[in-house]
């Protein structure tokens, strides 16, 4: 297999990514972040939701009581992390992260958000308390009623709409690797502007 030309191969890492935004089965569809807590990298799995190729930007929605919130206020670095195993491709991308809790960018991803997805973030104990690290039973967990939610309850919709938060990465680097037993293949691309 002969190497792909770069501006070619940039290509395809965006439309890889504005497909796993559009269908949860992608393998990128869901990729790890890391944020910086007290000098540390800390992971988790977020659903990749929204991509902007021209702005050059991927973005994901969280409970604003959570721990990557507070990570993101005093340090917006962030890193993504995507595999995909059936193509031996690995994605890295090196970004800056914005927080949009009560704006026109927060008010477009609650919108798109379905009755059941809206119904994580009106969970109790919230996910950034203590009490949440320390419950092992799922039964233990109080979630809004789904009828309320689905019916469109105000009350409901606001108490829960104050938790939701988009988080906008706007991509500073990409980093390739094509895994291969001949030998793996990198590629990294930088923003300029």
């Amino acid at each position: 297999m002969t190497a792909p030309d770069l501006t070619t191969l940039l290509d395809e890492v965006w439309d890889a990514f504005e497909d796993a935004a559009r269908r949860a089965k992608h393998p990128l569809h869901v990729p790890t972040v890391a944020t910086v807590r007290d000098g540390r990298p800390t992971l988790r799995s977020v659903v990749l939701q929204r991509v902007d190729r021209d702005a050059g930007t991927l973005g994901f929605n969280t409970d604003a009581r959570g721990a990557k919130v507070a990570d993101l206020k005093a340090n917006p670095a962030i890193a993504l992390h995507f595999y995909n195993p059936a193509a031996k491709v690995q994605i890295r991308a090196d970004a800056e992260a914005t927080i949009h809790l009560d704006d026109a960018m927060a008010d477009a991803a609650w919108t798109a958000v379905t009755p059941l997805g809206r119904r994580c973030y009106g969970q109790q104990p919230d996910p950034g308390s203590d009490e949440s690290v320390t419950r092992v039973t799922l039964p233990d967990v109080v979630l809004p009623d789904f009828d309320l939610l689905k019916d469109g309850d105000a009350d409901t919709l606001s108490a829960i709409r104050k938790n939701f938060c988009a988080v906008q990465c706007r991509v500073i680097s990409i980093d390739h690797l094509y895994l291969r037993y001949e030998g793996h293949r990198r590629a990294r691309f930088d923003r300029t502007a």
